[in-house]
C-alpha cells in the first residue's frame, strides 16, 4: 500500500494546509476474471391480437345511459363468444357513470349522464380479424381503443433468447481470451437483466377507431401486423486460468 499527501492552497490571503491521505490498494479481483455481455434476438410473426372495445352513451337520464351501454355490451359479447372463449378471452370492465360536460364557446355545459364500459378481447385466429371487425361495426360501439399484436408463446421465446444471449457472451469471451493469449476457466457469474422481459411480446399498433355510437355495414378493416422482436441481454463472468 502507498500513502499520498496533498497540499491544497485554499485562500488568497493565506494558505491552509489540508492533509489528505489516500490508500492505493492493489487487488487481483479484476486480474483473474473477464466480464462479457451477450445479446439474443428472435424475430417472429404474431399469432394473436387483443382488441380494446369501448362503449359509451350520454343520455338525459343516467338509467337510460346505463341501459343503452349494457345492451350494446351484451350484443358485443354475443359476437365475441363465436370467436373465442368467454372466460379466458373476454374481459369486461364494470359500468361507470358520470355527468357529461361539453365546452360550448367558453362555457362548460352539462349535456347529460354518460355511462361507459370497456371490453378486452383476445383473438387467436388472425385470419378472422376482418370478419370480426365487420361484425363489431354493425353494433353501436363507441370505437376500438387499441389493437395489440402478440405471441402466445412469448415466455418460451424469451427463454430461447436467453440461451442465444449466453452463447453470444461465451463466444465473445473466447475471442477476447484468444486475442489476449489467455484461457478462460469456469463460469463465475451469470445474470439476466430482464430489460426486455415483456416489451417485445406485445406490439401495439397505436390504431384507434371511433364510431360515435353508430352502426356501420360493409366489410371490416384489414391490418398487417409487424414482426415481433424478442431480445434478451445476458451478463457473464469467467475465470481466467
Amino acid at each position: 500500500m502507498r500513502k499520498k499527501t496533498f497540499l491544497l492552497p485554499l485562500l488568497a490571503s493565506g494558505t491552509l494546509l489540508l492533509s489528505v491521505s489516500c490508500q492505493s490498494v492493489i487487488s487481483n479481483y479484476n486480474q483473474d476474471r473477464i466480464r462479457v455481455s451477450g445479446e439474443g434476438k428472435i424475430r417472429v410473426m404474431p399469432d394473436q391480437v387483443t382488441l380494446t372495445i369501448n362503449t359509451a352513451f350520454t343520455k338525459p337520464r343516467m338509467v337510460d345511459a346505463v341501459r343503452e351501454t349494457q345492451s350494446t355490451v351484451d350484443s358485443v359479447i354475443g359476437i365475441l363468444q363465436k370467436y373465442g372463449n368467454k372466460k379466458e378471452d373476454i374481459k369486461t370492465s364494470s359500468v361507470s357513470a358520470n355527468k357529461d360536460y361539453q365546452y360550448i364557446g367558453n362555457t362548460s355545459k352539462f349535456v347529460g349522464y354518460q355511462a361507459q364500459q370497456t371490453i378486452d378481447f383476445v383473438l387467436h385466429d388472425l385470419s378472422k380479424f376482418t370478419e370480426l371487425t365487420s361484425k363489431l361495426l354493425e353494433t353501436k360501439i363507441s370505437g376500438i381503443g387499441s389493437i395489440s399484436f402478440a405471441h402466445s408463446k412469448a415466455d418460451s421465446i424469451l427463454r430461447e433468447a436467453d440461451l442465444i444471449a449466453y452463447d453470444d457472451a461465451l463466444k465473445s469471451a473466447q475471442k477476447l481470451a484468444s486475442r489476449a493469449d489467455i484461457k478462460i476457466g469456469k463460469l463465475l457469474y451469470l445474470s439476466n437483466d430482464g430489460s426486455a422481459s415483456n416489451e417485445p411480446a406485445a406490439f401495439r399498433t397505436g390504431m384507434a377507431l371511433e364510431t360515435f355510437n353508430k352502426a356501420y355495414g360493409g366489410e371490416g378493416f384489414k391490418i398487417s401486423p409487424e414482426v415481433l422482436e424478442f431480445k434478451r441481454t445476458i451478463y457473464t463472468e469467467f475465470e481466467i486460468e
